[in-house]
């Protein structure tokens, strides 16, 4: 029921689209019916004996009043039914049966006419409503997304995110598509039947319902084991998605290694399971429609004999009567059937929405904690008091009782063996990771305790993993600046030693680069990402040495830009090759999650058996 509540909660803001599209499907509705009640008045007043016979009497004319009101008054009664047929009628029969026919066949034509405008109306409000939700439901998980710690999105594959955000998205916009008119007409047009039905022939309609619980039951059934294989199903999109995207983004590779082989298997292997479960879902889908329809006409072949046999006998029924509880009947097939698909669809969609909203659901990052304050501008230390953290409860602490004091424009170099904790500690500082237990303060004041967004806004971080978009060098170079001048980002791309390849472009700054830079060489690259930092110019700066692999001149090119963005600002460099960091002011070594010792390189040479080791093995490596 949270669910439904949920997804009613998307459709809430077009309460008034709602209300009108239910409003013009009443006016449908009514239109139909009419349209099928003079439809039997056709067929019985224009081809009946007793009124051919009764227009054809050539006695007078005067008298055709009179037999027709005679005629009239043989449906006359107390019933509502015979009340409503008797002033039909009145309205329909003229003095001759010329005239009464283009009377029945212009209340024909009149009622198929506003009918089919009402329903065009209808379908257009539907219509806006179903594609607003569904681009709500895409911006609302797009920001949603964005807004979630870094822990959450590195536990999931980007193929699976991916998938939620268009496949089960697209997922609800079919069930919106195929259902939401039809919930709409379908249980007024059963409702307006039903009513009419029981005002020809209760006993008949009664004989009608005794099949609609056991029908009502095989369709819940269905829709519940439908809505079980629609959520395999859709788990499945996504794994065909991922493996997918992993041969695609790692196609180099593959190459390399001649695994096409192996990389088409098991994408075959992943895409017949997908196969496998939907044939299954759908076998279920298309057993529904059957189902309910022998169930139906069951119903229908019983009536046809009983309700005949109540007009041979003459029991309170008439040919014209029967005919139109027929005809009704006929008519309350179709919303039937298409309630039973709709429940199947929407189970379907419930599969869907359940892996949306679990991402909607989910606790964004504190971008405000209560009571949050702006960071002023740096001015003294960064603080590490006693930090410990864990990324889950299954494995250990990645770092444990950090203490250190980063002063203001120092260089503080961090080495370590693989694994011992180096980016953690310092993803730390833009609050990518909250510690479990200690503080990280910036000059005194808890981090935790100011925006998030004034937090990130006074520092940059340069990896080596170069993230791009793909858009034109000047917009890369400016991302996340608004209303930067075109001078400012040539100063920043001549400070990063990119200005040279810049101005070699036939459309400069305008160049597209395409995805992920994909254009560009590694060492165009970062300079580009470098004078992205450079023309933020923040006060704090976190390198991942961007340096190690690149050829000797994109190294040296890339090398000046860093020593350029490096100057008066506080660094915090994450060392690879330890012959970049030997003019640090102070090197951090970290060992098992732990700060084995701190100091410069001459004397981390003599008392650290971590750092001599990692600069002897470096050494060996370059001989």
């Amino acid at each position: 029921m949270k669910l439904y509540l949920k997804i009613l909660s998307f459709i809430k803001p077009y309460w008034k689209a709602i209300l009108s599209a239910l409003l013009l499907t009443l006016l449908y509705v009514l239109f139909n019916n009419v349209s099928l009640w003079v439809s039997v008045d056709f067929i019985h007043e224009i081809f009946s004996p007793e009124y051919t016979q009764a227009l054809q009497d050539s006695s007078a004319r005067a008298a055709d009043s009179g037999q027709v009101t005679e005629l009239l008054q043989k449906t006359s009664g107390q019933s509502v039914y015979k009340k409503i047929n008797r002033a039909v009628k009145k309205l329909l029969i003229q003095d001759n049966r010329y005239d009464t026919l283009l009377a029945v066949c212009l209340v024909i034509f009149l009622s198929f006419l506003l009918k089919n405008i009402v329903f065009y109306l209808k379908r257009v409000m539907l219509n806006y409503v179903q594609v607003k939700v569904v681009v709500d439901l895409r911006d609302r998980l797009h920001e949603k997304l964005l807004r979630l710690p870094l822990g959450y999105l590195e536990k999931r594959h980007s193929g699976e995110l991916t998938s939620v955000v268009f496949n089960d998205v697209n997922s609800i916009r079919m069930v919106l598509n195929s259902s939401f008119g039809k919930m709409f007409v379908s249980p007024v047009q059963i409702i307006a039947n039903v009513i009419i039905m029981i005002m020809i022939s209760w006993e008949l309609s009664l004989i009608t319902f005794v099949v609609v619980p056991l029908s009502t039951f095989v369709i819940v059934k269905i829709g519940q084991s439908m809505r079980r294989r629609s959520r395999r199903v859709l788990r499945q999109v996504a794994n065909v998605l991922a493996t997918f995207q992993e041969s695609m983004t790692g196609v180099r590779i593959v190459k390399a290694f001649t695994s096409e082989e192996n990389e088409i298997k098991k994408f075959h292997h992943t895409n017949f399971l997908y196969f496998k479960k939907l044939f299954r879902a759908n076998k279920l889908k298309f057993a529904t429609a059957p189902i309910n329809e022998i169930l139906l006409v069951f119903v229908l072949v019983f009536l046809l004999w009983y309700g005949g046999n109540m007009v041979y006998a003459n029991q309170g029924l008439q040919a014209e009567d029967f005919i139109r509880f027929l005809v009704f009947l006929f008519t309350l097939f179709q919303p039937i059937k298409d309630l039973a698909g709709i429940n199947n669809t929407i189970q379907s969609g419930m599969a869907a929405a359940e892996r949306i909203f679990a991402i909607i659901d989910e606790r964004p990052e504190n971008y405000d904690p209560p009571g949050a304050v702006e960071l002023p501008p740096f001015r003294n230390n960064i603080v590490f008091e006693k930090v410990t953290f864990q990324y889950n409860e299954e494995s250990g602490p990645v770092l444990q009782d950090i203490n250190l004091n980063i002063s203001k424009g120092e260089l503080l170099a961090i080495v370590g063996p693989s694994g011992s904790g180096k980016t953690t500690l310092v993803n730390l500082i833009p609050r990518f990771y909250e510690p479990l237990q200690g503080r990280v303060l910036i000059d005194g004041l808890d981090i935790k305790k100011v925006t998030l967004k004034s937090l990130r806004k006074s520092m940059s971080i340069v990896t080596q993993d170069i993230i791009l978009f793909n858009d034109t060098i000047r917009n890369n170079i400016a991302y996340g600046l608004a209303e930067v001048s075109e001078q400012r980002i040539i100063e920043a791309a001549k400070a990063a030693n990119a200005w040279e390849f810049i101005e070699r472009e036939e459309k400069g700054l305008d160049t597209q680069i395409g995805e992920k830079g994909m254009r560009l060489s590694g060492g165009q690259k970062q300079r580009l990402s470098i004078a992205r930092a450079i023309l933020k110019n923040p006060p704090i700066l976190i390198l991942d040495e961007a340096t190690s692999s690149l050829d000797t001149e994109s190294e040296r090119l890339v090398q000046e830009a860093v020593d350029k963005l490096m100057e008066k600002r506080t660094v915090l460099v994450i060392a690879h090759r330890l012959s970049t960091i030997r003019n640090a002011n102070r090197i951090v070594v970290l060992h098992g999650g732990k700060i084995e010792a701190l100091g410069k390189h001459e004397q981390l040479i003599k008392k650290s058996a971590v750092y001599k080791t990692l600069y002897d093995n470096q050494l060996l490596n370059k001989e």
